[in-house]
């Protein structure tokens, strides 16, 4: 083979399987979601998961934005929302939403369309049938009052803290790298 043709085909196969901008009607028209499923994306119905909503800032109002946005399946955390229970899924549901709201912090879901993400196809929490474990049995009473008071706390959405962001040009200021001509 030519290392053209081998060239072209390699690039064909990355044009194929790269995911395509969506136009702005197409963005129009995506699908509403009614929020009051996931409490409005306030709090978790158990206590425990509020604690460690409240512990790790989590932005859930991003969460809306993805799915207006990005047509991303919000509801596919209904569960998580409405649920009561702390166990092992509900850990793990929660890591994916959280990883999902870095990675959109990140800005690295701009512009794309998430409605093709499932996340419900790997569920770990059925292996040996451990997920259902619960986690309550865990936790001390004597704690339980302090837990309580922190999950009652309203989320506040995680700001950078002043001076922490650092753009290109201070950065490379800081380096004493040679700046770019203006």
């Amino acid at each position: 083979m030519k290392p053209v043709s081998i060239l072209v085909g390699a690039l064909a196969a990355v044009a194929t399987a790269a995911p395509t901008v969506p136009t702005t009607k197409e963005i129009e028209t995506r699908a509403s979601f009614d929020l009051g499923l996931l409490n409005n994306l306030n709090r978790f119905n158990n206590v425990n998961l509020n604690y460690l909503l409240n512990i790790n800032s989590l932005n859930l109002q991003l969460l809306a934005q993805l799915g207006n946005v990005n047509n991303f399946n919000v509801l596919g955390f209904q569960g998580l929302f409405q649920s009561n229970v702390f166990d092992l899924n509900a850990l793990l549901q929660l890591q994916q939403l959280e990883m999902v709201l870095q990675l959109a912090q990140l800005g690295l879901f701009n512009g794309f369309d998430l409605s093709t993400l499932a996340f419900n196809q790997l569920n770990l929490g059925l292996i040996n049938n451990i997920g259902g474990f619960d986690f309550n049995t865990l936790i001390d009473n004597s704690i339980v009052p302090q837990i309580t008071s922190i999950a009652q706390q309203t989320g506040v959405s995680p700001q950078p803290a002043p001076g922490s962001v650092v753009t290109a040009q201070q950065e490379s200021a800081q380096d004493g790298s040679a700046s770019l001509p203006n």
